[in-house]
C-alpha cells in the first residue's frame, strides 16, 4: 500500500498468537519471538508430520525493500508519505523511520 502511495485502512491486525491458535485446533504451533529463535521454530515445524504453523514475529512497520527501488516505487511512497501527513496521521512514519533506519547503506 505504500508504495502505491495508499493510507493505511482496514489493515490493523491484532496481536493473535497464531501457534496457539493452532495448537487450540490440534495443529502443531511454534512461535519465534527473536530472530535466532527461527531455525530451532522451522526445525520443530518440519520434523512434525502433518500441518504446522510457524509463528514469526516481524517489526509490524518494517519496510521490504528489494535491492534496487524503481522510481514509481519512490513516488508511490512519497505520495502516501505526504497524504499521511496531510490527514494529520504523521506519527505513523515514525515507526519505519525508526525501524528501517538500520538497513539504509552507510557511505564508507
Amino acid at each position: 500500500m505504500k508504495a502505491g502511495g495508499i493510507l493505511n485502512y482496514g489493515t490493523d491486525l491484532d496481536d493473535l498468537g497464531f501457534a496457539a491458535v493452532a495448537r487450540a485446533v490440534g495443529i502443531v504451533g511454534v512461535r519465534a519471538d527473536r530472530a535466532g529463535e527461527l531455525d530451532d521454530a522451522l526445525r520443530e515445524a518440519f520434523v512434525h508430520d502433518g500441518p504446522a504453523v510457524v509463528d514469526a514475529r516481524t517489526a509490524s512497520q518494517e519496510l521490504s525493500l528489494p535491492p534496487h527501488l524503481t522510481y514509481d516505487e519512490v513516488k508511490g511512497f512519497s505520495l502516501f508519505a505526504t497524504r499521511t501527513v496531510l490527514s494529520g496521521e504523521g506519527n505513523e512514519l515514525l515507526e519505519p523511520a525508526k525501524t528501517d533506519l538500520h538497513e539504509l547503506p552507510l557511505p564508507h
